[in-house]
């Protein structure tokens, strides 16, 4: 059954209509494809729920079902059996008995740019959060510090609505507080929180992968009455990168090389994460050509071992030549003849056996 809110799974209303919908869809599905958050298995199982959310509420008809039944409601078209029946009775009427918890800030999200480079080494970030903060004048009631709350009528101040005592519950001119406000706090115009910039410094482990979240507990919005403050969750975005492409540990680089050092052998430089070395390209080295360097990708994100650097030898074929180069090329070629080339030497044998 579904036990969690689909539209609130993809955070569009409930009458959000098709583009809507789809809109939502595309750019949660980009963030959380398993292909930009390699062995995140929380990307993964949330990548599979906002599919599922989509494929019901993209359906007419399934949608329809599921906006009558809500919790009740079963992909597979088969109505709840007794035992489900009997759970989401007794979650929703024990959720009428349990306490109520406090107030809670709203959580934050930051998405934060970062290069290759930072990932192999970590770092620290100092990034600027605008955040709703409790209202110091007020105290986050909203209501004038001096003469702004006077005892709740309804209720004579003690917070708890009318009726039998099994059944009493908050007062609902005042939310169980027992005041009521008739003046509104001048600095935050009533609503307990005003608007704040807060500049924090972010760690940024080793290994890090674009999707990744890293939480700062209680740097969200405080809350609007007493309760905790929400977390800030910041979305880790790797920037691409000029020359190398990452799969999880592991680097790859395109390394493009002159013919005559591929075919006398060579030592050539190539980058590394932390700068450059130098490799040995093997005499009759062919396109294509996979060099590995152990070691030299990158850091895992439990720091226990690193990725290797894959390097991929590329013939390039020289541009631009003049007849004096033409010349030369020509004679080379005659010279070699096929005795030099045994692939393309297998390759002409093949052919004749076509018809």
């Amino acid at each position: 059954m579904a036990r969690r809110d689909l539209y609130s799974i993809l955070g569009v209303s409930r009458s959000a209509d098709a583009d809507e919908l789809k809109k939502a869809y595309r750019n949660l599905a980009r963030r959380y494809h398993p292909d930009r958050n390699p062995d995140d298995d929380d990307a993964a199982a949330r990548f599979r729920e906002i599919a599922e959310a989509y494929e019901t509420l993209n359906n007419p008809d399934q949608r329809s079902r599921y906006d009558r039944l809500g919790p009740l409601y079963r992909p597979d078209g088969r109505p709840p059996s007794p035992d489900e029946v009997t759970d989401w009775v007794t979650d929703t009427i024990g959720g009428m008995f349990r306490k109520r918890k406090p107030d809670q800030g709203e959580d934050l999200r930051y998405t934060l740019n970062i290069e290759l480079e930072d990932v192999a080494k970590g770092d620290e970030r100092n990034i600027e959060v605008r955040r709703q903060a409790l209202c110091r004048p007020c105290n986050g009631s909203g209501a004038d510090p001096r003469s702004g709350k006077v005892e709740c009528d309804n209720c004579e101040g003690s917070g708890r609505a009318g009726g039998r005592r099994l059944f009493r519950g908050q007062c609902p001119h005042c939310d169980g507080s027992g005041e009521v406000t008739v003046k509104k706090c001048n600095s935050c115009s009533g609503s307990g929180r005003i608007e704040s910039n807060e500049s924090l410094k972010v760690r940024i482990p080793k290994g890090v992968a674009t999707g990744q979240k890293l939480k700062l507990r209680g740097k969200g919005n405080d809350a609007r009455v007493h309760g905790d403050p929400g977390d800030l969750f910041v979305i880790i975005n790797v920037s691409d990168h000029a020359l190398f492409q990452r799969r999880g540990s592991d680097l790859f680089c395109t390394v493009p090389i002159r013919f005559s050092d591929a075919a006398l052998g060579s030592a050539v430089e190539v980058p590394t994460l932390s700068g450059k070395t130098t490799i040995k390209v093997p005499a009759g080295t062919d396109s294509g050509r996979v060099l590995r360097l152990a070691g030299r990708g990158l850091p895992t994100i439990k720091g226990s071992r690193s990725g290797d650097l894959h390097l991929s030898l590329e013939i390039e074929t020289p541009q631009g030549l003049g007849e004096p180069e033409i010349k030369a090329l020509k004679t080379l070629n005659k010279s070699l003849g096929d005795e030099a080339y045994p692939k393309r030497r297998a390759f002409a044998d093949h052919m004749k056996s076509r018809s």
